[in-house]
């Protein structure tokens, strides 16, 4: 019987052994896929803005005198885009790193959505120009206990998001409203909309819906770094194809305070 029980205890401890084993491959070979995601994203995501900089920059040294005012404003212009493109660039990873670290500083503070909102808006207002854009609050609106510029930046990254894929010309709207127990903020667009895809694979990182041909540019964290600070903050996000027309419909809900007011 004991020669029975030390044979079982032997191959339960091998058992464990080797998943660990193959934990840890996995684990090796997950970090392989993300390093060389990574690498690639920044390779060619990075070096685009890099390029356009580099080549205004020397457009304007060589030949600044006999492009004229409009050609050297124009060239000032595409410095100026391209490089506020690589900052978000940057932005992106270093939040990210900062969310896997657990290094992600958060505070609690009473907010007023709605201008929180109004700032992010006020902040694309560059990427969305080609688009009218409404802000719609409901009346009353519950002040929440969140931090204001981590709300700030995911709905940036998902303004940024919509302006990427949805066609010039089209509506964005951002409404604000609660409903039950929960501030909900959701961000509309008349875009392509997700079809019979799974919207829950954009928070993944370095995912992209747009086919390689056609994919705007990005490293693919805008999403994945909005869901880690909305439920850093104890909310939830989803995305989903809107019920009333053709789009994308992504969705905010922050839990209520009992007595907030």
């Amino acid at each position: 019987m004991l020669d029975a029980l030390g044979e079982q205890t032997a191959t339960a401890i091998e058992s464990i052994l080797l998943a660990r084993d193959l934990d840890r491959v996995r684990l090796d070979a997950e970090t392989d896929r993300l390093r060389g995601a990574l690498l690639t994203s920044i390779s060619h995501d990075l070096r685009t803005p890099l390029a356009s900089i580099l080549g205004a920059a020397s457009s304007l040294r060589d030949y600044g005198e006999a492009l004229g005012e409009e050609g050297r404003h124009d060239l000032l212009t595409t410095l100026t885009d391209e490089a506020e493109r690589l900052n978000r660039f940057v932005g992106n990873l270093l939040d990210m790193t900062r969310l896997e670290a657990g290094a992600l500083p958060l505070r609690h503070e009473p907010v007023d959505c709605a201008e929180v909102a109004a700032s992010a808006l006020s902040r694309a207002a560059n990427l969305l120009d080609a688009h009218p854009v409404a802000l719609e609050v409901a009346p009353d609106l519950p002040i929440v206990p969140l931090d204001d510029v981590l709300l700030e930046q995911a709905l940036f990254n998902i303004l940024d998001n919509a302006a990427k894929y949805t066609a010039p010309g089209t509506p964005i709207t951002v409404r604000l409203s609660a409903e039950a127990a929960n501030l909900v903020i959701a961000i509309l667009d008349e875009g392509p909309g997700f079809g019979a895809r799974d919207p829950a694979v954009l928070f993944a990182k370095f995912t992209r819906f747009a086919a390689a041909d056609t994919a705007r540019a990005g490293t693919g964290l805008g999403l994945a770094i909005a869901r880690g600070f909305v439920e850093a903050m104890g909310g939830d996000i989803t995305a989903a194809n809107r019920p009333d027309r053709q789009g994308a419909m992504f969705t905010l809900r922050f839990p209520l305070a009992e007595k907030a007011s």
